[in-house]
């Protein structure tokens, strides 16, 4: 005979099964009507979904097809080759903060932006790009050829697409991939530079100076022994500002000084001036020679960089030979005229 406790239990037991039973019966029908009012609607018709603001949304089977996004192109370290004349322009460095002297640099930077190279928050803020240049020329000095090291978007015919955006006095010869530790100032060995200066500027004190004067043999040679005073190691603490003798950074190298034979333009004598110097402070190479018309920078060296970088099969050798017609032709038709021009007008070696 079972206890009061265990029959209480076993009803209750027979209660519960009994219920769940029903619930899962009623469950069953309900979902076998909803799924025949489904097959009765429209299949034309999509269905609808319902968000917490009660906005409808279609969700048809068809998928909404979106425009494909353009690829970014994975920005590179790369040094960018360019030649200038510097007329007109308050020299090379960029001050972005600076709407009104305009640079060298402003055309180039703002080029790379037209062409989607680089964006504009980079133009804005030149370190995001690690941007440098190799060296940096005053007012009025041009240079042949020189080099910027930056990260930018390697884009097809780029030389192009720039030189289609900057004014004829400002050319880009080429771009080469560098390897991640270049510095286009730090790895740069020597630089060249070439002064541009008609003879009479060399006319002796006892005579009477005027565009006729025509340098002796003796004379250019005067010329040629003192210049070969700068060559060597030498403090050139007065040839710049704000350094003091004592400045260890104010000794420099000299490697080699030319003295070229005369030619005439324009009905004037003229000879260059070729020195190569390992570097140069501020306003050093200016003063080596005076005024600033006549100089160009000619060419930078890179020889233990192209030793050790230029032949390893991803990079190339920074001598930029497939662009030395484009080079000499921008120098010869650009730059020298100008300064041929500039120097019989305005007199930069005034008559005594």
């Amino acid at each position: 005979m079972l206890s009061p406790t265990r029959s209480s239990a076993e009803a209750i037991l027979k209660t519960v099964v009994t219920t769940v039973s029903t619930i899962l019966q009623e469950s069953t029908s309900a979902i076998a009507e909803r799924k025949e009012e489904s097959n009765d609607a429209d299949d034309s018709e999509p269905s609808k979904k319902k968000f917490k603001d009660d906005t409808e949304v279609e969700t048809s089977a068809a998928k909404t097809i979106y425009p494909p996004q353009p690829r970014l192109l994975k920005k590179r370290k790369v040094c960018v080759s360019f030649g200038y004349c510097g007329a007109g322009y308050f020299g090379l460095q960029r001050n972005a903060k600076d709407k009104i002297h305009r640079t060298i640099e402003d055309e180039l930077v703002e080029a790379f932006v037209k062409v989607d190279a680089i964006p504009q928050a980079h133009a804005d803020d030149m370190s995001k790009m690690c941007f440098q240049r190799a060296a940096r020329t005053d007012k009025g000095v041009s240079a042949v050829a020189n080099l910027v090291s930056l990260k930018l978007s390697p884009l097809e015919n780029l030389t192009q697409l720039v030189n289609d955006q900057l004014p004829k006095q400002i050319r880009m010869f080429g771009v080469k991939r560098v390897a991640a530790s270049f510095n286009s100032k730090n790895s740069c060995d020597a630089r060249t530079y070439i002064y541009i200066l008609p003879t009479y500027a060399f006319c002796p004190i006892e005579e009477i100076t005027s565009e006729s004067y025509r340098i002796t043999a003796e004379v250019l040679q005067l010329v040629k022994d003192v210049s070969s005073e700068y060559l060597g190691s030498h403090n050139f603490h007065n040839f710049t500002s704000g350094k003091k003798f004592t400045d260890p950074s104010a000794r420099r190298h000299i490697f080699s000084i030319n003295v070229a034979e005369p030619f005439m333009k324009e009905n004037v004598e003229f000879t260059i001036i070729t020195i190569k110097g390992q570097s140069f402070m501020l306003h050093q190479i200016r003063k080596m020679t005076t005024p600033p018309l006549g100089l160009v920078l000619e060419k930078l060296h890179y020889d233990r960089y192209d030793k050790k970088f230029g032949n390893d099969g991803q990079h190339e050798p920074l001598t930029w030979e497939d662009a030395q017609t484009e080079i000499t032709t921008f120098k010869e038709e650009i730059i020298v005229p100008h300064i041929i021009k500039k120097e019989i007008t305005d007199k930069s070696y005034p008559f005594s």
